[in-house]
């Protein structure tokens, strides 16, 4: 008997109910062998890494504030949480850039652990424009930037909308790929991104981060050796040739810190 795509990876048992079978099959099985080559390709060329690996060792020793931070699928998980949160809270970023709002939990954990007078620019499709972007979206990236919103009753932005945080945050809607970041340019000290999935937006919205990222800043990237999001890993193993990538121990993140 065959296996099933949920067999051979049972961590996407998850999507069951919320995406038709056949989709995850097709998405996943149609670059299951090449994302198995990608991840050893990246493997050798991104370090995976402690924070203290990376970081000055007392980040670790940081605290951090947490509020309503278990969202839902699509989320990132708590460990990655934690350490976004601790990066975010040691760091101190002024200006803080998200590629991909989603339903706002993580900009909402980003905003609680940044000054007072911090600014985070969190940008996302509206859902009107899910098939109007200048690069064509995956299947699963449409499910989650229409569908889910229906499903789980959130609006982009939703989990931010009441909280007294709010003055902090600066909702843009926009196709990322289409967007004019040079008014950002050199002036965002922490950058993250968890926008679209397939490997042509990832780049543009990565060569934008480049450009926008302060001396001294910070960017993340989520879904690395994800085998529900392929690209991503083949996009930053290409990218590691350039600069130097961590990879966070538990977590899908990699980071790059333009240390000067």
């Amino acid at each position: 008997m065959n296996k099933t795509i949920f067999d051979r990876h049972p961590q996407l048992a998850t999507l069951r109910g919320l995406v038709p079978d056949e989709v995850v099959e097709r998405e996943v099985g149609a670059h299951e062998q090449d994302f198995i080559a990608w991840k050893a390709e990246a493997r050798k060329k991104i370090p995976t890494a402690k924070l203290c690996d990376i970081f000055p060792r007392e980040l670790e020793h940081g605290s951090i504030r947490l509020e309503n931070f278990l969202g839902h699928w699509g989320n990132v998980g708590i460990e990655a949480l934690c350490k976004i949160a601790l990066i975010t809270s040691y760091f101190k970023p002024r200006t803080v850039f998200e590629f991909g709002t989603y339903n706002g939990m993580t900009t909402l954990q980003l905003a609680l652990n940044t000054p007072d007078d911090s600014k985070i620019y969190t940008l996302d499709l509206s859902p009107e424009h899910v098939n109007r972007t200048k690069y064509a979206l995956t299947e699963l990236d449409k499910y989650v930037a229409g569908d889910f919103r229906q499903k789980f009753r959130t609006d982009v932005g939703s989990y931010f909308s009441d909280s007294p945080v709010r003055h902090k945050i600066v909702q843009i809607l926009s196709d990322s790929a289409a967007f004019d970041y040079s008014p950002y340019y050199g002036k965002i000290d922490l950058v993250y991104i968890d926008a679209a999935h397939d490997y042509e937006n990832k780049k543009v919205d990565s060569e934008n981060a480049l450009k926008m990222v302060s001396p001294n800043g910070i960017i993340l990237w989520d879904n690395y050796d994800d085998v529900l999001n392929p690209f991503v890993t083949k996009y930053l193993s290409d990218l590691s040739d350039r600069i130097s990538l961590f990879h966070l121990r538990g977590t899908f993140l990699v980071a790059y810190w333009n240390k000067k």
